[in-house]
């Protein structure tokens, strides 16, 4: 076994047949050392009988398995042991057991018959119990430990073998966020320090955050292998998950967000609907419209408001302006175009100033408009009275409806838009 080439395991052509059923068929990847791979995928996609597989663990019907260009079934079971640690999804510890004593159970490969834990497993085990935060737990019993710490106790227990390949079988399941990232960040930590991790993650959000590459199991099969930004998207979460959804970069967080939403019927056109806003004004309404397949478009936005970002997020056509810039004349055309074509118009409850004023000016051409209204127009007004005075003359126009927020909520969920 060559522990210095890159290729720390290799699946060519796996398969998994029980039965006359095909657990797993044509699995093959690599992965390197220093490698942070997320195995993702449905409940009953295959994910643990594949781990198991690499493991050595579960018969494995067709294909090979490599540990650094070796075959895993020439490997005796001491050899395995030192090169794959694996942590089980569900771990039965028994009574009588202290922290440490679990921790020191992952020193077993490299220990005769007859020997007994030397000064130096204890000293490994130690500093693996310091490095995931549970040496205060040394003399304390396994079973009067919280879920988070007992996870963290059998997270050290495997590092204890110190084995350049680790893999863990939902370590986080049923865990609080705060130690889920916990264990994630370890994790992070081992693959810089040169180990290869291989996690199944249930938390898809969560795996795209922190691992460098993720694995998407559906169907027994590999259907994206890549990094999170490619494997994660909403094609592919419809094909594993039927999920209809939109995976974004979240502004906020910085990382990779997905919003579901119920897919459009197949039995009704759902009306278009313009959105015009501003200021964060628009940012629930697109949302709302968007959760239920409303066909829409949005604008005038400015560059870096938060609607133009949900509306990107969303894949919602959107006028977009310079910041603190006037609407200019092609954008002024392009607003009235999107009106003149939609079924409904939605004016948001946003502040007016000279920069945005034509938003208001160009909702007079539309065919329907609904005015959200939650805050009196003088208090939204920064034009010196120019916007009151078109506002007030829009609301007299027969085409519009004057909705607050949450009347209008009730009508999109209930689908009276085309109603008011």
């Amino acid at each position: 076994m060559n522990a210095t080439s890159p290729i720390a395991l290799a699946a060519i052509n796996v398969g998994v047949t029980i039965g006359d059923k095909a657990i797993l068929r044509d699995i093959s990847f690599t992965a390197n050392s220093g490698e942070f791979v997320g195995i993702i995928g449905p409940n009953g996609a295959g994910k643990s009988t594949l781990l198991r597989g690499l493991r050595g663990m579960g018969a494995i019907t067709f294909g090979t398995v490599q540990v650094f260009g070796q075959p895993l079934h020439t490997m005796g079971d001491k050899q395995l042991a030192r090169s794959i640690a694996y942590m089980q999804q569900d771990v039965n510890v028994g009574f009588g057991f202290n922290a440490l004593e679990v921790v020191l159970a992952g020193r077993y490969p490299y220990l005769k018959w007859w020997q007994n834990e030397q000064s130096e497993d204890y000293e490994i085990a130690r500093k693996y119990m310091a490095f995931t935060g549970v040496e205060a737990l040394a003399e304390k019993s396994v079973q009067q430990v919280s879920g988070g710490e007992r996870q963290r106790i059998l997270l050290a227990k495997v590092l204890a073998q110190e084995t350049p390949l680790i893999f863990l079988d939902e370590p986080t399941a049923s865990l609080d966020l705060g130690y889920q990232e916990e264990i994630f960040r370890h994790c992070q930590v081992m693959c810089q320090e040169g180990k290869m991790v291989l996690i199944i993650a249930h938390d898809i959000k969560l795996a795209a955050k922190f691992c460098t590459r993720l694995i998407l199991l559906a169907g027994g099969t590999i259907l994206a292998d890549g990094r999170p930004e490619e494997v994660i998207t909403a094609k592919n979460l419809e094909k594993a998950y039927g999920l209809h959804s939109d995976v974004f970069i979240n502004k906020v967080t910085g990382n990779l967000d997905i919003h579901t939403y119920e897919a459009a019927g197949t039995t009704t056109q759902q009306p278009s609907v313009h959105v015009i806003g501003g200021g964060g004004s628009a940012g629930n309404i697109l949302r709302l419209l968007h959760e239920r397949s409303y066909n829409l478009s949005g604008g005038v936005f400015q560059q870096g408001d938060s609607d133009a970002d949900v509306a990107m997020a969303f894949g919602i056509q959107a006028i977009v302006s310079q910041p603190f810039c006037i609407i200019d004349k092609v954008q002024a055309k392009e607003n009235r175009e999107k009106m003149l074509t939609a079924d409904v118009t939605v004016l948001s409850n946003l502040y007016y100033g000279q920069q945005n004023l034509d938003n208001l000016a160009a909702a007079f051409v539309a065919k329907k408009v609904i005015i959200i209204e939650d805050t009196a127009i003088e208090e939204r007004d920064f034009t010196g009275g120019k916007a009151t005075k078109l506002y007030r003359e829009l609301r007299t126009l027969p085409q519009v409806t004057v909705l607050s927020s949450v009347q209008f909520a009730e009508q999109v969920v209930t689908g009276q838009i085309l109603n008011s």
